[in-house]
């Protein structure tokens, strides 16, 4: 058996602090699997009927694995994505679908699936610049958590206990993405009622 673990390091620059990637790679390796980590910049992909030789890796066509493992995050990218969803288009067996790999990367989104579902989530509103945090503060009231719309585990969040900090860090998010030349729409994050318990 042949599987892919799509990640941001290739196999030969895999650092040791990537743990569960080498933890991965020797544990299918302990079960008789062939286990290869790469980048997606080394695949190469090819639109064609002859699906079987669409998939190059490193400039040679490759068998397609038995399975895809992606382990991108919120790193995930366009291209990352398309290669993923190749495979998945191929009956590769993948771990974490496109799909759901594109939604989780959307918070908002996430939340209003969750709601949808109905499932327990805290008051959340969509602000955009200029804020009106008259309008935060009426609607969620103080202090509330504030989340960018990008980033993973714990970056682009921030709690605001009071509405002059929460101020402060809108204008401070707002010339981040300026500078930055972010595309984000007017540097729209969106805010949390913050719970204690």
């Amino acid at each position: 058996m042949i599987g892919w673990i799509l990640y941001k390091d290739s196999a030969t620059s895999l650092k040791p602090e990537a743990y569960e990637i080498n933890r991965l790679v020797k544990v299918g390796e302990e079960q008789g699997m062939t286990i290869k980590v790469l980048q997606p910049e080394q695949v190469e992909l090819i639109v064609t009927r002859d699906d079987r030789k669409s998939i190059l890796v490193d400039g040679e066509v490759a068998p397609l694995p038995d399975f895809l493992l992606p382990r991108m995050g919120a790193g995930t990218t366009y291209f990352a994505l398309a290669v993923i969803r190749h495979l998945e288009r191929l009956g590769v067996h993948t771990f974490n679908s496109s799909q759901s790999i594109d939604t989780v990367k959307d918070k908002l989104f996430t939340q209003q699936i969750l709601a949808e579902h109905n499932l327990p989530v805290p008051k959340t509103m969509l602000v955009k610049f200029p804020v009106n945090a008259d309008l935060v503060e009426q609607q969620l009231g103080f202090p509330v958590v504030v989340k960018t719309l990008s980033g993973s585990q714990g970056s682009g969040v921030f709690l605001s206990e009071t509405k002059s900090a929460f101020e402060d860090l809108m204008e401070l998010i707002n010339a981040t993405n300026s500078a930055g030349g972010y595309d984000q729409p007017a540097g729209c994050g969106f805010s949390k009622r913050y719970a204690d318990d």
